[in-house]
């Protein structure tokens, strides 16, 4: 009788553990891992098993939670003292998710539903990295002499944006360059903005393909041309602020990084999902929050 009341106010009763292979992936990668439950110190009834993945997004030291999947595990069962059930776990991250970033993190809550006993739960929070090909980009613009800020990786509804700011004799011209991505079958695809000095605005789409993400040297030179013109002839390129941001909403539905977000959330903030799963998330003392999608 004392283990049966222990084991319902979950002291020695049923646990659950959701086990990554690792804490960091990039977009489009396969997560693999196991769910265990182990037996506590009575046989307990498992009404059922729940795994979510959600999105957490800071602003103004509030947290807001969407729910982007959910996993349930097999029928109801039984399970006896020691005893030991493991299920296989896998699920491939879509192309267009927000990557991690000071305001962007992502996690995976478990949930064991016990028969008249307390539920239980575990937490893993992961990162979700660059693709190699947008890795590639930064690099390149690392080279001509630009900085990824610390406020970047935001989402403004639509679609994620990277900014940054030259460190360079490029800071005599620019004040600001931001870009969305968009994965492409053969490559990506960026929306860039630059602010000159003198407070004009320059925008464009520009195209990479894989075969120049491929060659940093190719990589740098089409880079380093696409942003000289920018600067060189403002009026000529991109410069209509309707066809830019018509551009910007359309992309959100094509593939683009963030898009994902803006799919779920119709463009809202989350408010109504916070709702949903407000008794699961509600303590985020687990969640890593980085500069510009580092773990901390």
């Amino acid at each position: 009788m004392f283990k049966d009341y222990l084991a319902k106010i979950g002291k020695g009763g049923t646990r659950v553990d959701l086990k990554l292979g690792k804490e960091e992936y990039t977009l489009g990668e396969t997560i693999a891992g196991s769910l265990v439950i182990q037996g506590g110190i009575v046989t307990q009834q498992i009404n059922k098993v729940d795994i979510d993945f959600a999105i957490h997004m800071q602003q103004h030291d509030q947290i807001t939670t969407h729910l982007i999947q959910r996993f349930s595990f097999g029928e109801p069962f039984e399970i006896h003292p020691g005893a030991k059930k493991t299920f296989p776990f896998t699920y491939t991250l879509p192309n267009n998710l927000l990557l991690s970033g000071y305001s962007i993190s992502y996690s995976f809550a478990t949930r064991l539903d016990i028969a008249e006993a307390v539920d239980q739960t575990d937490h893993n929070s992961i990162v979700i990295l660059p693709p190699p090909s947008l890795r590639q980009i930064q690099a390149a613009l690392r080279e001509l002499g630009f900085q990824e800020k610390y406020g970047s990786r935001s989402f403004d509804g639509y679609l994620q944006k990277f900014e940054f700011t030259p460190t360079s004799a490029l800071a005599k011209e620019v004040t600001h360059l931001q870009f969305a991505a968009k994965m492409e079958e053969d490559g990506i695809g960026l929306l860039m903005e630059v602010d000159l000095v003198g407070n004009h605005q320059v925008r464009r789409e520009i195209h990479f393909t894989s075969k120049q993400l491929d060659d940093p040297a190719i990589l740098l030179q089409r880079l380093r041309q696409s942003v000289q013109e920018m600067i060189n002839e403002p009026h000529r390129l991109g410069d209509s602020q309707k066809y830019y941001f018509r551009d910007h909403k359309q992309w959100s539905k094509l593939g683009a990084i963030g898009g994902f977000a803006a799919g779920l959330a119709s463009g809202s903030w989350f408010e109504d999902d916070v709702k949903v799963n407000h008794d699961r998330l509600q303590d985020y003392s687990w969640l890593h929050f980085g500069g510009n999608g580092e773990k901390t």
